[in-house]
């Protein structure tokens, strides 16, 4: 007996450090506006709608799980150590009867299960001694309630406000019933009416598409499909979600479209999804992946499998968008006349029945601004784009010309420069050019213009097997299988290994495809020598070839093949990134 005494005088001393600790705790919290409440469980199943119960029966539970109770949630704290100075002796009884040798012992506790998280409904004493003694797991009668949203061990009273707020909208919405196992919270809970909208939107305008009044229901899953999942993958495969660590894929999915609603707006042009988000996370000062490029894929499936590749459809059927290669263009217009000629070389080269082009005249900010010249300039723009049937519009605009143009050139599909101060080969150029900074650090296409236009229809493609020159090869294999292009399949043996294997591949891509081309071998070190020899002897009217192979200070010191072909050639240039 005497033992028993011993322990039950020992566990009132626990109680005392136990209550001690947890005031000194709650002190702490209090200073940095943490909550140690213990979460009730009525306020939670009805915030979050709890609407059916089952007998999961008897389980082992991890202590560090149990985060709330019902009933008691006044008498413990989010650690279970007890608040209430009266209720010593019971506490002291229950931890006497867990820990004396010669006690009865305790039966197990009776928790609710929600999502991860669990609540005491009946042992709110022994969860709270199994806390202090350290104990890891406990034994539990375990009844699991379903309610509209999963919440997590660890959540706060914030985020139970937020769940809340989510499981209200998705009673509005029933969107978890038409499309379950979907999450569409937001962390930025004032958007889902926003979220909702969206929705209204789509089925307003899907009724005066298809002249009827569309369900519910219908609408929800046709604007799942075809709006938001595909804006979604688009954020899954940017890293727009590494970048944005506090937003949910749907808080992205909403900010997306309201940075592309900015932008159309402010610019007046139509802007791609996926183009607006790159653009907008630069200003923000992320970098994610551009949109992903459809070459070396298109490359591996169709040289590697025996499926039949039919990517190039002929031009009676481009009526949608997704067909064209270089839907909107950006073209870079200057003060003088010669820089038109890259809006020519743009008219020829765009093809796309719904396509833009965009022009892009930067101003230095020391100069005085002449709003009639400017007015002129618009005018002459979009009296050109008539005449050709195109559409499209001129951006004048105040800043660092190469800053402007490779910011804006992430709003389109391809950039057209016309080239006034070639490369000069020098060191110092090298460091400075503003065309080799573009070219460095471009995520589109560049087509480069020197004199005047040409159609792009004998293209001598430049390839090594790189993935930037498979870039070129799939970009000249459109032309040539859309617009009946003749292609020169060019490759400079220079005793790079494997070189035999890649052009192997190159040969069998082109052939799936059943596209007609002429191969060129030629051996030496002189790339760029080497090409225009070959142009000039096959007539070709442009040049496709992938871009600066690095980034790095030895590769703009000593320059590449590159800069030689922008000094010594006329032909248009198209670098693929």
């Amino acid at each position: 007996m005497e033992k028993d005494i011993t322990t039950y005088q020992k566990a009132l001393d626990d109680f005392k450090k136990a209550r001690s600790k947890a005031a000194l705790q709650r002190f702490w919290a209090g200073i940095r506006g943490k909550s140690m409440d213990l979460l009730p469980y009525d306020e939670i199943s009805a915030k979050l709608q709890a609407f059916n119960k089952v007998d999961r029966g008897l389980q082992t539970v991890k202590v560090k799980d149990i985060v709330g109770s019902v009933g008691r949630n006044e008498d413990f704290d989010r650690n279970f150590s007890p608040l209430n100075d009266a209720d010593i002796f019971r506490w002291a009884q229950v931890k006497t009867a867990m820990t004396s040798p010669i006690g009865t012992g305790v039966p197990p506790v009776s928790l609710y299960k929600v999502g991860e998280a669990y609540f005491v409904l009946d042992g709110n004493h022994r969860v709270s001694i199994a806390r202090q003694m350290g104990l890891d797991e406990i034994e539990a009668y375990v009844t699991e309630i379903y309610t509209r949203v999963p919440i997590s061990a660890s959540i706060t009273p914030e985020e139970l406000q937020h769940k809340a707020t989510y499981v209200e909208f998705l009673a509005n919405t029933r969107l978890d019933q038409i499309l379950p196992g979907i999450d569409f919270s937001l962390n930025n809970t004032e958007n889902y009416p926003l979220l909702a909208e969206h929705i209204d939107v789509h089925r307003y305008y899907m009724g005066i598409e298809q002249k009827r009044e569309i369900p519910y229901e219908e609408a929800v899953l046709d604007w799942y499909e075809k709006v938001y999942q595909p804006v979604v993958e688009m954020i899954n495969t940017s890293g727009l979600r590494e970048e944005f660590l506090n937003l949910t894929v749907t808080d992205l999915y909403l900010w997306v479209l309201d940075q592309q609603s900015i932008l159309q707006e402010a610019l007046g042009i139509p802007i791609r999804t996926a183009h607006a988000a790159e653009y907008m996370a630069l200003h923000e000062g992320k970098t994610i992946k551009p949109p992903a490029a459809p070459s070396e894929q298109h490359f591996e499936d169709t040289v590697f499998t025996d499926l039949p590749r039919s990517f190039f459809s002929p031009p009676h059927a481009l009526d949608e968008p997704e067909g064209c290669l270089f839907r909107d263009i950006l073209v870079a217009i200057g003060d003088h006349d010669s820089y038109w000629n890259a809006l020519e070389q743009a008219i020829l080269i765009n093809r796309c029945p719904t396509g833009n082009v965009r022009g892009l005249h930067v101003i230095n900010p020391s100069d005085t601004v002449d709003e009639a010249a400017h007015q002129k300039m618009e005018q002459r723009f979009e009296q050109r784009l008539q005449e050709a049937g195109m559409s499209g519009k001129l951006l004048i605009i105040s800043g660092d010309i190469t800053t402007m143009v490779s910011e804006h050139s992430l709003l389109s599909d391809l950039l057209v420069l016309r080239l006034v101060f070639p490369p000069s080969g020098g060191i110092l150029d090298r460091l400075t050019s503003g065309i080799s900074n573009i070219l460095r650090g471009a995520r589109r296409p560049i087509l480069i213009v020197k004199d005047q236009p040409q159609p792009l229809d004998r293209l001598l493609v430049v390839y090594n097997g790189s993935p930037k020159s498979k870039e070129a090869l799939f970009v000249s294999a459109y032309f040539a299988g859309r617009y009946g292009a003749k292609l020169f399949l060019f490759t400079l043996d220079d005793g790079t290994p494997d070189l035999e294997a890649e052009t192997s591949y190159a040969k069998t891509y082109l052939r799936k495809l059943n596209l007609d081309f002429e191969f060129i071998l030629r051996k030496g070190d002189n790339l760029a020598e080497t090409v225009l020899t070959e142009a000039a002897s096959n007539s070709v009217t442009a040049l496709v070839m992938g871009g600066y192979s690095g980034n790095s200070l030895i590769d703009k010191l000593f320059g590449s093949n590159i800069d030689t072909l922008l000094r010594k050639t006329s032909l248009p240039v198209l670098i693929c990134q």
